[in-house]
């Protein structure tokens, strides 16, 4: 009888420490601390502004035309010869932005920096065959609008809109080592979409993917070339594009109006 008296006392010591621990977490920062803010509708509260950072992995097609005959340290590419890359790699950067929510609509603009290291060096496709040629973008820009619907702590958006980079592309000459080089500020457009989850109140976490279409020319004012000597009166006009996918990871902290 002793042995189950003793028995029955730590069983309930147990529960009674379970429901004080249950408690301390519960009332350490309120309730809400592990749902999240509602509003009047019973609906997650995504209003406010937020800043952070993303980062994961990037892979892109990149393609540069000359327009006309180049004479390039000692070599020649005939016209509309394109040098074509592929690079991937990782980027990184920070996020900020504002979210006005309207029921389970939630509206917003997001701003991003983000570096990558897209670089790539390729043998030449025009003769001479020594020569070499790099194309690298190293950092990405971006102005969106989001567009989203809250389920619960969920929000799943889209987004769209512009964006701006800085493109190279060099030539390298073997075994001479003249170098000719364009490097321009490019900019073109970027969709894209995701899923955020709004934890401990004002920490979002969340995954998206984007996709990037970079214009790389300008051929009225051309400002991508020449590359090395033009056989003619005329600039050589680089033209070409470039599109960028990526799939990061995000994380933000929510700053709320009544915060």
């Amino acid at each position: 009888m002793r042995e189950i008296g003793i028995g029955r006392r730590l069983k309930a010591c147990c529960a009674a420490a379970l429901v004080s621990f249950g408690s301390t977490i519960a009332c350490a920062d309120g309730p809400t601390q592990l749902i999240g803010v509602t509003d009047v509708q019973g609906n997650t509260d995504w209003t406010g502004f937020y800043v952070g950072g993303k980062l994961g992995g990037v892979w892109s097609d990149i393609s540069w035309t000359q327009d006309l005959n180049v004479f390039s340290a000692g070599g020649i590419a005939p016209p509309g010869a394109s040098a074509d890359f592929a690079p991937s790699g990782f980027a990184g950067g920070i996020i900020g932005g504002a979210n006005l929510q309207n029921g389970h609509w939630v509206f917003g603009l997001e701003l991003s920096f983000s570096g990558t290291d897209l670089s790539q060096t390729i043998k030449s496709p025009f003769f001479p065959v020594t020569d070499t040629f790099s194309s690298q973008i190293d950092w990405l820009a971006t102005v969106e609008g989001r567009i989203g619907v809250s389920f619960d702590n969920y929000l799943v958006f889209a987004k769209g809109g512009w964006v701006g980079s800085n493109a190279t592309l060099t030539l390298l000459n073997t075994p001479s080592g003249a170098t000719a080089t364009t490097d321009s500020f490019v900019d073109g457009w970027t969709i894209g979409g995701g899923l955020e989850l709004l934890c401990w109140s004002n920490v979002v976490l969340g995954l998206e993917y984007d996709y990037v279409n970079l214009n790389l020319s300008d051929a009225g004012s051309c400002p991508l070339c020449p590359i090395g000597i033009v056989g003619g009166s005329a600039p050589a006009a680089i033209t070409g594009d470039a599109t960028i996918s990526s799939v990061m990871a995000r994380a933000s902290y929510l700053f709320r109006p009544e915060d």
